[in-house]
């Protein structure tokens, strides 16, 4: 996870959750954390933004005290990647801490491949890959990767991180894509990677419009995932799916991966969870891992 001065999670209750990102501490809504009661309630009085929900999922910030002279743009660091942070008006800010395991099990693996002299850089696709927090964790670790995320905007937003990472000058390609087209696509050429990652939404656009519909895609995504990588392949792969849909479990994600993927290695299913520093457990999606 991040180091304690980087992000904390302070404490969640009332469909709410307080978090602390460097020096801004975050009120702001949480799904999660409906029917859950504040264990501190006085600490909710430190937020320095709290977030004023609207119709249609939108809303405000409100700030409530100044947490620095430069209040618009911030940033946290995990391991050799340095995230920019805002305050966007769909409560999201540029990052979700609960992927940081991931980002620190992908550094193993390629970490792996490249001391295990697999003769090429790793190649690492990234799907749904927003601001690039799993893109610059395999990247800094020696791969070779390929960014694929449907919103213009969001894409160069990752770029500014792999700059203030000092990771621009790696071989990472930058697409703006529909995910599920990509893989296709990719399918159809022949192209295989070391490496898949994909973390869909429940609802998402691609680029002109072309809906992604969790329930109705995500097989199409998973199969075609599945096939960019080469069973024949003697070197170590694996696969990253993350999902946060309502109702999809670490059962569902262990099976919707062990179907797709080669049959050398192993599926693990994990939760993915924010912890608190005395314990308590919010929730925040689920997981499953593939490795060779």
């Amino acid at each position: 996870m991040f180091e304690t001065e980087e992000y904390e999670l302070l404490d969640a209750g009332h469909g709410r959750k307080l978090e602390r990102f460097g020096r801004e501490i975050l009120d702001r809504p949480s799904p999660a954390a409906e029917g859950m009661t504040p264990t501190d309630p006085a600490s909710w009085r430190r937020a320095t933004v709290r977030f004023e929900s609207e119709r249609g999922g939108q809303g405000e910030w409100e700030r409530r005290t100044s947490a620095g002279s430069d209040e618009g743009e911030w940033s946290v660091r995990h391991g050799a990647v340095r995230l920019g942070l805002q305050l966007r008006p769909s409560a999201n800010i540029g990052i979700f801490p609960e992927q940081a395991e991931n980002w620190n099990w992908i550094t193993d693996r390629v970490e792996r491949m490249v001391d295990g002299g697999i003769g090429h850089a790793p190649r690492v696709l990234n799907l749904f890959a927003y601001t690039g927090g799993a893109t610059l964790a395999a990247a800094a670790a020696g791969a070779e990767v390929t960014h694929v995320d449907s919103s213009g905007p969001t894409v160069a937003w990752a770029k500014r991180n792999a700059a203030a990472s000092s990771l621009d000058d790696r071989p990472i390609r930058w697409l703006v894509e529909d995910a599920v087209r990509f893989v296709a696509r990719e399918v159809r050429r022949g192209n295989h990677y070391d490496g898949v990652i994909a973390d869909p939404p429940t609802y998402g656009h691609g680029p002109k419009g072309r809906p992604f519909k969790f329930a109705r895609h995500l097989d199409e995504l998973l199969e075609g995932c599945g096939a960019l990588l080469d069973e024949k392949l003697a070197g170590p792969g694996f696969l990253v799916f993350s999902c946060h849909a309502p109702g999809f479990g670490q059962r569902e994600a262990e099976r919707a991966v062990r179907a797709v993927v080669p049959a050398a290695g192993g599926v693990e299913a994990v939760p993915l969870d924010l912890r608190t520093t005395g314990g308590r457990r919010l929730a925040a999606g689920v997981c499953a891992r593939w490795a060779r």
